[in-house]
């Protein structure tokens, strides 16, 4: 266990029923100020190529063995075409985490297509729980509001629900997925962001991830998470690198001011055009 700032963060195996019972590998982060919260970090809980899963934390090699550095944790795996190194830093006078996932080919012919799913959990976290998604904020159509506000009983499960990056689709309908119950949802997400606030709204979490493509909400028992997710790297020739990167933030206030504390962090291009 390390101790950054306000943050404590260790890495353990751990199950979950239902997802994963035979067990993966988690980053648990606490903070002092809110006792009795921890949020549940898989970095990544999917590696991507050409559409294809190349590495996930519910089958196979589900153990990550990380390095605890004196400022940052870090991951590294060498699969069968390429090499990725994931790492969380804590920034603790921002109160955010930032994570990188590095892509390097391995191979002798380029790739296409490579991408990383992160799962930011809250489910050991009772105050930042939020059933209905009454407290998770997105910025939808260019207006932020809650997720409870758009037709989630129109998903395979209510509990699950994701919105596209604005500009990406044409069609105003829903997009159901019966293989893992849930729907894509006919609101346009504006923004890189979603939100967690807790019951009061003096505390609020968050997740966005540069270059967005999708934002996300499962609010099943297990996990209770909430999910930013990068385009894929278009294409990596042989010996090239290339990284997706993203920011955890938790903040003192409600989901407005950490919006605004998230676009002091990070420059312009993490932004739609007009939406700042």
């Amino acid at each position: 266990m390390k101790t950054y700032g306000p943050f404590t963060v260790h890495a353990e195996k751990r199950p979950y029923d239902h997802h994963r019972p035979h067990g993966c590998t988690v980053l648990a982060i606490r903070l002092a100020d809110w006792p009795g919260n921890e949020f549940g970090l898989w970095l990544p809980e999917t590696l991507v190529l050409e559409k294809d899963i190349a590495w996930c934390n519910w089958t196979g090699d589900t153990d990550q063995d990380w390095e605890e550095r004196d400022d940052a944790f870090a991951w590294r795996k060498r699969l069968a075409f390429f090499e990725i190194v994931s790492t969380l830093t804590p920034d603790p006078a921002a109160r955010c985490l930032r994570y990188v996932h590095r892509f390097t080919n391995t191979s002798d012919h380029p790739l296409a297509a490579l991408s990383s799913q992160t799962c930011f959990h809250l489910v050991n976290a009772p105050q930042f729980i939020s059933i209905g998604g009454e407290r998770i904020w997105v910025c939808l159509d260019g207006e932020w509001n809650t997720s409870d506000r758009v037709p989630r009983s129109e998903s395979p499960d209510p509990r699950r629900v994701s919105f596209a990056r604005e500009g990406r689709r044409r069609e105003r309908t829903v997009v159901r997925n019966t293989d893992f119950p849930s729907a894509l949802m006919p609101e346009q997400a504006s923004h890189p962001l979603v939100i967690a606030e807790n019951f009061d709204g003096t505390g609020s979490v968050g997740i966005a991830c540069r270059n967005f493509a999708t934002l996300s909400n499962n609010n099943d028992s297990i996990l209770r998470c909430i999910h930013s997710e990068p385009f894929p790297i278009e294409e990596l020739a042989p010996g090239e690198s290339a990284e997706q990167e993203g920011v955890l933030l938790f903040h003192r206030g409600g989901h407005d001011s950490l919006r605004r504390q998230f676009e002091d962090l990070v420059d312009r291009s993490w932004l739609l055009p007009g939406r700042a």
